[in-house]
């Protein structure tokens, strides 16, 4: 077997062990607590009659969700795991054995990765069968109005979960690579929700580099913009709740983006895991 195959493979059992530890962990009631949330909103809403309004209400109430408690679930698991490893110096024992600290970042990630992609597939599978079902209520709903696409196009639900889950992938990598630099797992969670709420505050930067009359203080800004994902891009949901398609161009444009900006912050997050002192 090539050494490449066996690094792959030490990499994948690191993720799959960091998935199951995250999985018997309490984060996954985030998930649960979505999941009721969700189906208290339908049964409130089962009286009520609102058509296409109640669709794309439901639409923005489900995206929502999984964008806050995906956003939670990313920073805090991403936190907690690698923290739980170097507090209780198990990360010692995996590096004793043929493990590079490079695998050991990696496999780490890949289980967060695994994590947010088990998160995002079951909200989005919850989202369907409850738009579904509510279509299902709705006399002549599933074809939307006359000379009109459907109300609902499953495919693009789908394919705004994948967003989602590329969202949480590239702010996942940036609670990572902060992580390895941090001391404490308070440290990274803090961080990782400002460097949230800056992503989705990116424009302003725009528009200060642009305005700027200074040419040190626009360097500044477009310096910053750029080394901070921009999580607006990722804003998908809008354009499916009005029922416009999704692009396919666009979407491939977002999946570069965002696997651009995973390969960086896991590249410097395995960077800064080789110096630290463990």
């Amino acid at each position: 077997m090539k050494a490449r195959e066996v690094a792959i493979a030490r990499i994948w059992l690191i993720a799959g062990h960091s998935f199951r530890k995250a999985v018997r962990q309490r984060l996954p009631r985030l998930l649960l607590v979505m999941l009721g949330a969700s189906w208290a909103a339908a049964l409130v809403l089962r009286d009520f009659r609102l058509g296409s309004s109640e669709i794309r209400f439901l639409l923005d109430a489900g995206f929502g969700a999984e964008a806050m408690f995906g956003a939670i679930l990313a920073v805090v698991a991403t936190a907690q795991l690698f923290f739980g490893e170097t507090e209780r110096r198990t990360v010692l024992m995996v590096l004793a054995k043929p493990v590079r600290r490079a695998e050991f970042i990696l496999g780490q990630f890949g289980g967060v990765l695994l994590l947010l992609l088990a998160f995002c597939g079951a909200a989005t599978a919850l989202l369907s069968g409850l738009l579904w079902w509510r279509l299902g209520a709705m006399p002549g709903a599933a074809a939307g109005a006359p000379g009109a696409g459907p109300l609902v196009v499953f495919g693009d639900v789908v394919l705004c979960g994948v967003v989602q889950w590329l969202r949480l992938g590239v702010l996942a990598a940036v609670t990572l690579l902060v992580a390895c630099y941090a001391r404490s797992s308070l440290f990274a969670i803090m961080v990782g929700f400002a460097v949230l709420v800056i992503g989705h505050l990116h424009h302003l930067a725009r528009d200060f580099y642009e305005l700027a009359g200074s040419t040190w203080t626009a360097a500044g800004a477009r310096l910053l913009s750029t080394a901070l994902p921009d999580f607006q891009l990722f804003n998908v949901a809008d354009r499916v709740a009005a029922g416009e398609p999704l692009p396919g161009g666009l979407l491939v444009g977002i999946a570069c983006y965002a696997l651009a900006y995973m390969g960086v912050f896991s590249a410097l997050a395995v960077f800064c895991f080789q110096r630290r002192e463990l």
